[in-house]
Order: structure tokens, then sequence, then C-alpha cells
């Protein structure tokens, strides 16, 4: 199968859905499809595939490290012909994704969008409108554009319910985010110490961990507050931040006004390539974000044998099994301490978390997360087919 996919967001940037997009890339090509990405240009990145076309964009001052790109190319239209695609593949419903909507309709081609991110809870970024403006608008463009798909595929049944409540009736399929799983060597307890080491980080003390984006909506703060509660039970506990973003001086800042202010190592932005051992060198991964329709790290710390904290809201936690390999709680600061400090102070029940964090890893693969895109291709060229078959000459 020929695929199209377009993403508002790829390399360079890292982010949950560069991350889905580029496994799922990767694994499609391994099964002998072909697969071209379109992406916004960023000018100091060059592409090692000749299979990534990116199409001319504009920085602004609202979000630098997400320039936006045009919607209008025509010199991807005479390429796309040529490459000619069996369905169209769009990540995000804006300015790239209206060119893949475009070029699906001008071609005849189905089209299959896969909703990320609960837009609405993101308001704070267009910051000079009023948040009711926000909302009335996304109440208008998401059905708008995901009801033209053939299909939709979301992380989690959170995502399909968000999708419902804005009116989309567009078929949905459910398929979780996968993540590699990581080298064994990657995760013995060498790769472990090596990992604390880099921070000084002592080998015996408790570690809690967080990776990923630093922005206002991923509740860092209460991570660090949950933190603090416990510090006084468990002195010698850290807490290691990893991640970069627009939220970092505020969350610092946050960091040093509480007590255990000298135990916060902030680790800044990693390669995905070296994250696997610093998962597995943390006892508990700690996540109070309730705006994600996905768990993406909780997959990884879990891939990689650490147990997670999570927030209960959102698709952050649908795929950790409660008390299984991982604890899901209520979103406020004493609940997030009551598991951290249950969970360190019985270190049985943590091990075998981290057994079943090993074993349950393997149901959330590439391989199974490709199989299942696969299918609702085959399934949107199906029904599209059909439709044309009806539509009068």
């Amino acid at each position: 199968m020929r695929v199209g996919m377009f993403s508002e967001c790829y390399e360079p940037v890292r982010n949950g859905v560069t991350t889905s997009v580029h496994t799922l890339v990767q694994h499609l090509r391994r099964l002998g499809h072909r697969v071209f990405l379109v992406a916004p240009h960023y000018a100091s990145h060059r592409d090692q595939s000749p299979f990534v076309l990116r199409v001319p964009s504009i920085q602004t001052w609202l979000n630098k490290d997400y320039p936006i790109a045009y919607p209008f190319y025509p010199r991807l239209k005479r390429q796309f012909g040529q490459l000619a695609p069996n369905v169209v593949h769009s990540h995000n419903p804006f300015f790239v994704g209206l060119l893949a909507a475009r070029l699906a309709h001008q071609h005849g081609l189905p089209l299959v969008s896969t909703y990320h991110t609960l837009y609405s809870h993101y308001g704070h970024y267009v910051f000079f409108l009023p948040d009711a403006a926000v909302q009335g608008l996304l109440k208008w463009w998401i059905p708008d554009y995901y009801n033209r798909c053939a299909h939709v595929i979301v992380p989690s049944e959170v995502a399909r319910t968000s999708l419902a409540d804005y009116g989309v009736t567009a078929p949905i399929s459910v398929i979780p985010t996968a993540v590699p799983l990581p080298d064994p060597t990657e995760i013995t307890e060498d790769a472990r110490r090596a990992a604390r080491a880099q921070w000084d980080i002592p080998q015996d003390c408790p570690l809690l961990l967080y990776v990923g984006r630093i922005a206002q909506e991923k509740n860092i703060e209460m991570v660090l507050d949950a933190f603090a509660s416990c510090s006084s039970q468990y002195p010698a506990a850290r807490l290691l931040v990893v991640g970069g973003g627009p939220h970092l001086d505020g969350v610092r800042k946050h960091a040093a006004d509480t007590p255990c202010a000298d135990r916060v190592v902030f680790a800044g932005a990693m390669a995905h390539s070296e994250l696997a051992p610093v998962y597995a060198s943390a006892n508990l991964f700690v996540f109070a974000s309730i705006t994600e329709t996905q768990g993406l790290v909780m997959a990884e710390a879990r891939a990689a044998g650490t147990p997670c904290v999570v927030a209960r809201g959102g698709g952050a936690g649908e795929t950790v099994r409660d008390g299984e390999d991982g604890l899901i709680v209520e979103p406020d600061r004493d609940a997030l301490a009551g598991a951290i400090s249950g969970l360190l102070g019985a270190p049985e029940r943590l091990a075998a978390m981290r057994e079943a964090c090993l074993r349950n890893a393997h149901h959330y693969t590439p391989q199974a997360m490709t199989e299942a895109a696969l299918r609702v291709y085959e399934a949107a060229v199906e029904s599209h087919a059909r439709r044309l078959a009806k539509e009068p000459a």
C-alpha cells in the first residue's frame, strides 16, 4: 500500500505526536509499504530520508517550536500525483491537515486522520482570543474536518468520546499508540546505574521521574507538590524532570519554592534514543496531566519496567492496569503523594509491579499498532470506493 502521511508535528520537534507518527511510518516501511511524509520546513533541520517532503513554513511569535506551514503549495501537488498514494493519513486538522484534505479530495482518495490532542485544553496558546471564542471555533472546526474523513483513528476512549461530543459521525477506531520495546542491554542494572550517575543521583535512593514537554497543561506543579509532601518521609528521595518547553522557567520557580528544591534535578531535553535507561533507573514514573489523549510516556516507562502513578482524567491512564503495573489516583496532591509513599514503602509490591510492566509492555507493540492502522486503511479504501460507485457520474 502507498500512504501519504501529513503531520503538523515532526522532527526535529520532540513530542508524543512526533513519536507516534515516526513509529508508524517506520513500521509501515518495514512491512514493505511505501510511505511519504509531508511536514513543515525547519530551517535548521535536514532529513536523512528522501521520502520526507517539507512544505514552506513561517515561525511566529506565538510558538517558535511549531512553525506554521502554508496550506497552498503547488509543487507538492505535482509530487503527490507522481507518488500516487492509495490513502491519505493526516495527524492534525489545521494547516498541514487542510493540505492533506484538499489533495485527497482533488485526487479522489480516502482521507484518514488521527485525533491526537484534546484541543479544548490548549486554548491558553491562543491567548489573544477569549476562551469562549476558542471553544466556539473548535465546536465548528472539529466536526467540519473529521466528518470529511473516511475513518478516524484515536489513541484512547477519552479521545473517542471527545469527538462524539463534538458531533463527529465518521467511523472511529481506538488504536493505542505503541512504543518499541527497548534493547534489553538498555535497562540492565549497569545501565540504570550509569543513568543515575549522569546527575549524581545516589544509587540507593528512591527516584521519581517525569519525562515530557514542560508545558502549562502538563500540571508538573502537582508532581512537585506531591514530591514535597513525601519529602519528610523519604528525605533521601530525588525527583528527576526530563524535558524542555515553554513553561520550564515557571516550573523551575515553583520547584525553588518547595522545601525539597535541592532534591529536584532538571535534566533538560534528551534524545528519545537515550531515554530507556533513564526510565529504568527510576522507582516510579509520576504523571499528573489530565489533558492527554494517550499515555505515550506511560508506555515508555512500562516498557523499561517502571511502574506509573497517574492522575485520573484524560487518556493518560487508559493503558495502565491499576494495581498491577501502576496506580491511577485522583488528580490532587495528597492522592498522588499517598500513592507514591505507599509504593516506596512496599518494596515487594513495587518489584511485582516492575515484573508486570515488562510483561504487559508486549501488548502495545508497534507491530500491533501498525497492523491495526493497515486494517483502517483497507476499510477506508473499500468504503470510499463504494461511496464513489454510488455517486452519479
